[in-house]
């Protein structure tokens, strides 16, 4: 299932978190890794501090939305949890390899449905005569609700593909083309006539895959292996809506500096014959304007990705008594960029702004003029097996380097094997770095606008509407981050695997410590003091504009996000993997495995207060220590799968028991009641803050009130989960399938102790 683990259901993993682990797991497919770096569908990053995709689909911070891979053409899956060759590469979770189907294949054809989906496929495989290989084709159609009750919300997914497979004497090859699309689908609720929401997100890929091996083995040379990809997708995301209390400035200038009123090209002066207005050259027919309470605003975002993997690795062998060594080197080339229009609107109906920063603005932005992303890898890698009698010893180590976009990593792996008992008990451990490399979006981040009113006399009663003025002017900040590092996961693991006759029994004990995560935040140095003048009308113009004069003049504080190293965690946790084998005298196989799990997630980097002193509009700015809170999870899981085969009948019956033991999450903090500094409204300076300054009226309203049960840990009781599957054989040809989740429907609830009154669902298959 691609949906979350029922038994995890409510406990809340930190946002940033849960996107770097999303991001950081890599998605291989014959060889060549899928990519999201190029992805950009989202409204106002650096604004919102957020990279969450608009309308569905996989987000530009986060992983691919995996919806679109088709589970029937898959041949063989490896999870690699722990530390991958040094062939595999930008990444921080983890791999996910997967191999596609090749060659002959009967026709099969399969059909799904639940209450939440419905899912068609068909495939096959077929001789195309001696020596002129194989062809593999396949298509599937699926079908989603993710909640009964709201059937306008919906998705549907499309696939194609075909594989041609054959082998040239000595070389080995696969070539295959795929077609996809996914379509997210947000209808308007009928019963909503406030917001009247509509959002979409579209997405069509083809992708060509070629890769082969090619045998040599002549000394020490065993085989040189080949791979290219390329992939294009072609995504539409939009976002209709009635916003409501919207009233904002947007100028259409995309100048800092740029002084706009409500008339395009039109000179507003001062009483003293000084020009207020500042109209950047091509910019005359352009205006700015305060936005209606109430008004219909759509967005489209048009992202066209291009992807290209280049992979050529040789292997290398050769025995030398008891050592045999493997040598893997090799290199790969891959380029990611978006040729899309980007965000487009109607200028007069823009995109609501967001509520998180004053006088923020939006923009639209064409991505077809970001450059590309290249990274370029070299590694090398030595697997050795040592045979020491009965015993063996196997040991893997190698080194990475990448180098993407002037940003450069070099990065050790490990592992080892040793029989310490032959045949019966192995020791096994590994260390290394894997390394991800930042994307787009925050590599290439947008800029950050802010529109600023200085007078407004729209939709004044009192004023004739040819006498109306806007004044607006618009400041323009460079949110990219030149320091930006690789984010890098360190890894080590050890454990044992025992085999008694059938049965294996494996433990894995394992301790990540993520670094350098990335960020979309506010940082000290992203907060901006401005000078801001505000007018009055020194002289009416009876037909005309009025002349204006100052009346106040502050300095004020705007603010924006900036992509940041500041992602932290710290995973560890044990595994275990019990296979009892399979007992005949009842023909049923017992499966136990289960996890300890403890992670913590916290963000490296200050966080700030920025409280309104009532209506002034100038204030201070707080800062807090670095890393004040941290987001603690606990967890203890174990699955007991039962397989039971009746042939007679042709049944197979499997039974999986899930049991959440532990469940449970916290909050540490830091010093969270007071500032360390601060950034003074006069000169935006950071000065030191003495808490013994707390109760000056030029900080006191900076502080809030902060609750004691934030304090509270919560902890889920055990529960227990119970799935069902049936699958009967019909004939030869044709096998039907059912499925039970949660097969006595036990939904019981959690009362938060935090909150009391709130309630959380457990067990929601």
């Amino acid at each position: 299932s691609l949906g979350a683990n029922p038994l995890n259901q409510g406990v809340p993993v930190p946002t940033d978190a849960a996107n770097m682990n999303s991001m950081g797991t890599a998605i291989v497919i014959d060889g060549a890794p899928l990519s999201n770096n190029a992805n950009l569908q989202t409204l106002s990053p650096t604004i919102s501090g957020g990279g969450g995709s608009v309308g569905g689909g996989s987000s530009p911070n986060s992983g691919l939305d995996i919806r679109s891979i088709s589970t029937d053409n898959i041949e063989s899956v490896e999870v690699i949890r722990g530390i991958p060759s040094v062939e595999h590469g930008d990444l921080t979770s983890g791999a996910v390899i997967i191999k596609s189907k090749a060659g002959r294949e009967p026709l099969t054809i399969r059909l799904k449905t639940d209450p939440s989906i419905y899912q068609a496929s068909v495939s096959k495989g077929m001789s195309l005569g001696q020596e002129r290989g194989n062809l593999n084709v396949s298509g599937d159609y699926a079908h989603s609700i993710k909640d009964a009750k709201e059937s306008y919300a919906y998705y549907q997914r499309a696939t194609a593909r075909a594989m041609y497979s054959n082998r040239f004497n000595k070389l080995s090859s696969n070539t295959s083309f795929d077609f996809s699309l996914g379509k997210d689908t947000r209808e308007r609720n009928p019963d909503d006539e406030r917001s009247q929401l509509e959002t979409g997100a579209r997405d069509i890929g083809l992708r060509f895959n070629t890769n082969g091996t090619w045998n040599v083995r002549k000394g020490w040379l065993s085989n040189v292996k080949y791979t290219l990809s390329g992939s294009y997708r072609d995504k539409h995301s939009y976002q209709k809506e009635l916003l409501g209390n919207a009233f904002a400035a947007y100028s259409m200038s995309n100048t800092d500096g740029a002084v706009l009123s409500n008339r395009p090209g039109q000179k507003v002066y001062d009483n003293e014959g000084g020009e207020l207005t500042n109209i950047p050259a091509g910019e005359a027919n352009l205006i700015a304007t305060y936005l209606p309470n109430e008004y219909f605003s759509r967005y489209d975002i048009y992202g066209k990705e291009v992807n290209l993997f280049a992979n050529l690795n040789a292997s290398f062998s050769k025995t030398l008594g008891a050592l045999n060594n493997r040598i893997l080197v090799g290199a790969n080339f891959r380029s990611d960029g978006n040729l899309g229009d980007g965000k487009v609107y109607d200028p007069y109906n823009p995109p609501h702004r967001s509520n998180s920063s004053e006088n923020s603005s939006p923009r639209p932005r064409k991505y077809s003029s970001i450059p590309f992303i290249n990274q370029l890898s070299l590694y090398a890698e030595e697997n050795l097996t040592w045979s020491m009698g009965e015993r063996e010893l196997l040991a893997q180590a190698g080194l990475r380097y990448d180098l993407v976009n002037s940003k450069s990593i070099v990065t050790p792996r490990t592992n080892f094997s040793f029989d310490i008992l032959p045949r019966k008990l192995w020791l096994r451990g590994g260390f290394g770095v894997t390394a991800k490399a930042p994307t787009a979006l925050y590599l290439y981040p947008e800029n950050a606008y802010f529109d600023l009113v200085h007078f407004n006399s729209l939709n004044s009663t009192s004023v004739p509407e040819n006498e109306q003025l806007f004044l607006a002017s618009t400041r323009v900040f460079n949110t990219q981050n030149s320091e930006l590092k690789m984010a890098t996961n360190q890894k080590a693991e050890i454990g044992i695997d025992l085999m008694i006759n059938r049965m294996r029994f494996s433990v894995t004990a394992y301790n990540e410590q993520l670094k350098n995560g990335y960020n979309l935040a506010t940082t000290i140095d992203s907060y901006r003091l401005l000078d801001y003048i505000i007018y009055e009308q020194a002289e009416q113009n009876p037909g005309g504009i009025p002349t204006l004069r100052e009346k106040e003049q502050h300095k004020i504080f705007v603010s924006h996000a900036t992509p940041t190293n500041d992602g932290r965690s710290h995973n560890r946790g044990v595994e275990f993997d019990f296979d009892f084998g399979r007992i005949n005298a009842i023909r049923t196989s017992f499966v136990l495995n289960g996890a300890y799990m403890r992670s913590t997630d916290w963000s490296d980097s200050h966080s700030f207060s920025n409280r309104k002193n009532l209506n002034e509009l100038e204030r201070n700015v707080g800062i807090y220590e670095k890393g004040k809170e941290k987001y603690e999870r606990e967890r203890l899981t174990t699955t007991l799968r039962a397989t039971h085969n009746i042939p007679s009948i042709g049944f197979v019956l499997t039974t999986t028991a899930q049991v959440s033991w532990l469940n449970k999450y916290w909050t540490s903090y830091g010093n969270d009641t007071t500032f360390v500094s601060y950034i003074s409204r006069e000169d935006g300076s950071v000065k030191p803050f003495d808490d013994s300054m707390r109760d000056d009226p030029e900080f006191a309203y900076l502080f809030e009130t902060r609750s004691p049960t934030r304090f509270i840990a919560e902890s889920y009781f055990p529960v227990l989960l119970i799935n069902f599957h049936l699958t009967k054989e019909i004939g030869d040809n044709l096998k039907a399938s059912f499925y039970a989740n949660n097969m006595f429907n036990s939904r019981p609830l959690y009362e938060s102790k935090r909150t009391p009154g709130s309630f959380t669902r457990l067990n929601i298959p």
